[in-house]
């Protein structure tokens, strides 16, 4: 029966269908709940009788060896001990004797609240693959799903090897929007089926509570749509008197109001497999059947696996798609960034020349609200109208950025505007202070499978009902005010710039202008007032410099990341065929010997092939080749990972890493300066150790601090080393010492509070030391390493800022120190200290 609504009609009703816990299931298997430290049978569904010749009555308050036997339930009873995680057993293997005629079955267990449950799925062996073709079935699928190159050549890959797995008449991909719509972007078929591929289902035909089941459940199975749905017997869980949640259920009952649905489709049987994207629900691959079909549970794991394999490869490949497109923004960002710095005013930094504003998020308009004063460039709304959309946005937007591709629909006034503004994108940089893009109107047809809208209807009793469409026909709708959406990457740099206007330009030119006001108001304070304007030109211009430094480095970690992915492909592709070239090599050697032991005397032709190859320098030699090959693949993919470790591009929040790591993939980096050469005897370098757990930490950052520290100790030892003899090279090599360890001691120790109160609880800190035997730093002018631009390198070759920036990571990032101990003729040492946690 479906479910008779008496609230007021909405289409939320359907969402509040209490799916999980239907207290009945598909009658292909048997369902029994048990309490799990004896095993006791509390409810059985009623189509025990027909499987195994026994009343559920007989059944119900015994334990499970009644069914099973001792033997299959004292093994079932070591499997629950030994494994928490009860996917680990699935599927037990089960045979159960009824009528002379033992049955084979899969039993899959898992846990509802404080029960068990356990569902036997017939075994039907004829019907499934063996274990090895399974696998090479498997692995050649998930091949050809990694190896796909563009986004809509994945979709396409999925359905194609899903329909070859399982069979089934119908595959398609369903991807969810962000209102939840769907569409069909991918489909395999059978030749005389009506294509799906295009259509839109609205986000109604997946309610809320079915979405969280397909969350929570990779793979979901109906055999037959047209089955009379089993009762557990009893109704309510004796232990709960209430019905046992079934969530988690292979067998679990079907909604009536999707039984109805995929009646009228005509589906007979339907699978899906869920694709959940960084732990939301991001599509299904939905499968149909025209007629009843069952699919065994090991075709189920390799779908199950491939949907996971789907999934995590979804993510890489529409990154990569829009790869070029985001360093471009990157790259459009630092312009404007270095623009606003160098211009009088910032507004004029980012509108004036190219690139501009519009440049930022290929947006079509765009505007700077500053209290009323207001500056456009591109198709803009008129001043009123933006007006008006500041003043929604700061009563009814919490967020510092707000984007939407249909502002009419939070803003119904937006529509008599809509040829500049159907999609805004706004970010707010202080009170009453905006930048706003702008996008046009873009009319479109959607294609909607059937009429989106779920019609109602009433009962004989005039109760209203949800009643899914009977049509899937081809159904248009043109689509208004709404523009193109607003990728995530233009999101992302519309926030940059926010951060960037806010930290460099706006704070420093407010305290800037508070400065000279008061120096307007009170000449008698004229000299102190100098003074300050002084320090505050001397604060913006380090802030300007830390800021581009700042620029740079992401630039180069993009770059960094970049040219690692480019190199990795290919050198993986030659890696991985390496070991297939020997072996080739092997058995073509192989042939040729017994060919040599076959031919005695070969014919001069052939004598003289093999004296122009030199055939036995060939055969000594090529092995040799194939193996430097492999080694120099090695190294090349070495330095790869010690890049990406080093860029770090994706964890620019503070995260928990491995020091070491990021210490290594720096020397790598600079390992090309400590090697030796003919005329240079290179740098010894020392490592010693200590056991550091992960520690919590800006990784990129940090690796900044190593690669200027290492690089200030190489710059020295190498200027050093010119000024002497080779033979005192040799006899005193220079070296760097690198060495780390985890201490305990007081926070207040080495580090004041902020409120001014000493910390009493000790506290962990790794310490990493860096140690150079060169010349040492003289005493009068340690205590300005610190300062901007102070450098005692030639002119041209250092900009003193190296060590400044590493000063601020360490202290002011990681609230740690920064020490530099050095005497002339000793050597330098810098020990930086940050706490094991943030």
């Amino acid at each position: 029966m479906n479910p008779i609504i008496t609230a007021p009609y909405d289409l939320t009703n359907c969402d509040r269908e209490p799916i999980h816990i239907p207290g009945f299931i598909q009658p292909h298997g048997v369902l029994l709940v048990l309490q799990e430290q004896d095993l006791k049978i509390l409810q059985v569904s009623n189509n025990i009788e027909k499987v195994f010749e026994l009343s559920a009555s007989s059944l119900l308050n015994q334990t499970l060896d009644k069914l099973l036997g001792d033997y299959q339930t004292d093994t079932l009873k070591q499997a629950l001990k030994n494994h928490l995680d009860l996917q680990a057993v699935n599927p037990f293997k089960l045979s159960i004797q009824s009528t002379n005629k033992s049955n084979s079955f899969n039993g899959l267990l898992h846990r509802s609240e404080n029960f068990l449950i356990l569902e036997l799925e017939p075994s039907l062996s004829q019907e499934v693959l063996g274990f090895l073709d399974l696998y090479h079935l498997t692995r050649t699928s998930a091949k050809s799903i990694q190896n796909t190159k563009s986004f809509q050549d994945l979709c396409q890959v999925i359905v194609r090897e899903i329909r070859k797995l399982t069979g089934l008449d119908r595959v398609m991909l369903y991807k969810f929007d962000p209102e939840g719509h769907g569409s069909i972007i991918a489909e395999e078929k059978q030749e005389q089926l009506i294509p799906f591929l295009g259509l839109r289902y609205p986000k109604t035909d997946v309610p809320q509570q079915a979405r969280q089941l397909y969350l929570d459940n990779w793979i979901r199975l109906i055999t037959d749509i047209n089955y009379e749905p089993v009762e557990l017997v009893p109704i309510a869980n004796p232990m709960t008197q209430q019905p046992t949640d079934l969530s988690q259920s292979v067998l679990r009952s079907v909604s009536p109001l999707h039984v109805e649905y995929l009646q009228n489709m005509g589906v007979a049987a339907s699978m899906s497999i869920s694709i959940i994207k960084d732990g939301q629900l991001w599509g299904l691959i939905a499968c149909h059947h025209y007629s009843p079909k069952f699919v065994s549970y090991e075709i189920r794991s390799a779908c199950e696996f491939l949907g996971q394999v789907m999934s995590l490869q979804i993510s890489y490949v529409e990154n990569q798609e829009h790869q070029d497109y985001r360093i471009g923004l990157k790259t459009t960002h630092n312009q404007l960034v270095e623009k606003m710095l160098r211009s009088p005013s910032f507004v004029d930094g980012l509108f004036d020349d190219q690139p501009n504003l519009l440049d930022l998020t290929n947006a079509h308009g765009a505007a700077i609200w500053n209290s009323g004063d207001c500056r456009t460039i591109g198709i803009t709304p008129s001043i009123d109208q933006i007006q008006m959309i500041v003043e929604w946005l700061a009563k009814s937007s919490d967020r510092d950025v707000f984007q939407t591709h249909c502002l009419s629909s939070v803003l119904p006034e937006a529509k008599t505007f809509k040829d500049s503004a159907s999609g805004l994108l706004a970010v707010l940089v202080s009170p009453r202070h905006y930048i706003l893009w702008f996008r046009p109107e873009v009319i479109q047809t959607v294609n909607w499978a059937g009429n989106p809208q779920k019609p109602i209807s009433q009962d004989e009793a005039g109760n209203v009902r949800l009643s899914p469409r009977k049509s899937f026909d081809l159904w248009k709708e043109t689509v208004q005010f709404q523009s193109l959406p607003w990728l995530t990457c233009e999101v992302d740099a519309a926030i940059e710039l926010q951060q960037a206007v806010v930290k460099a330009v706006l704070y420093q030119a407010a305290e800037l202008a508070k400065l000279n006001h008061a120096l307007q108001r009170s000449e008698a304070q004229e000299r102190e007032k100098a003074a300050q304007l002084a320090i505050a030109l001397q604060q913006l211009q380090e802030a300007q410099t830390l800021l581009i430094h700042g620029e740079k480095m992401s630039s180069l970690g993009q770059l960094v990341a970049g040219i690692a992915h480019e190199i990795n492909n290919p050198v993986n592709f030659i890696y991985g065929n390496l070991d297939h070239a020997n072996q080739y090599t092997e058995g073509l050697l192989n042939i040729l010997a017994l060919y040599q032991t076959t031919v005695v005397e070969p014919n001069a032709a052939i004598q003289q092939a093999i004296d122009e190859v030199d055939l036995e320098f060939l055969k000594e030699d090529l092995p040799k080749l194939l193996k430097s090959m492999q080694v120099g693949s090695e190294r090349i993919r070495n330095l790869v990972t010690s890049l990406r470790n080093f860029s770090r591009l994706d964890e620019a929040e503070m995260k928990s890493v491995d020091i070491h790591e990021g210490i290594d993939s720096t020397l790598l980096i600079l390992g090309h300066r400590l090697k030796p050469y003919s005329d240079h005897p290179g740098i010894q370098l020392i490592k010693q150790y200590g056991e550091l757990p992960l520690v919590s930490c800006y990784a990129s950052q940090l690796n900044q601090v190593f690669m200027n520290l290492l690089a200030n100790a190489i710059d020295e030892l190498e200027t050093r080393d010119r000024t002497r003899s080779m033979d005192d090279v040799k006899a005193n090599p220079s070296t760097i010492h690198i060495a780390t360890a985890v201490i305990s001691r007081s926070p207040s120790s080495n580090h004041s509070s902020t409120n001014g109160l000493a910390h009493s609880a000790p506290a962990d800190f790794v310490v990493i030391r860096i140690k150079d035997n060169g010349s040492g730093i003289p005493e009068e002018i340690q205590s300005r390493l610190f300062d901007p631009f102070f450098t005692t390198k030639p002119i041209g070759q250092g900009t003193g800022i190296g060590l400044a920036i590493s000063h601020q990571i360490t202290v002011e990032k990681h609230k740690g120190t920064l020490k530099c101990i050095s005497q002339p003729g000793q050597g330098t040492e810098f020990i930086i200290e940050i706490p094991l946690h943030s």
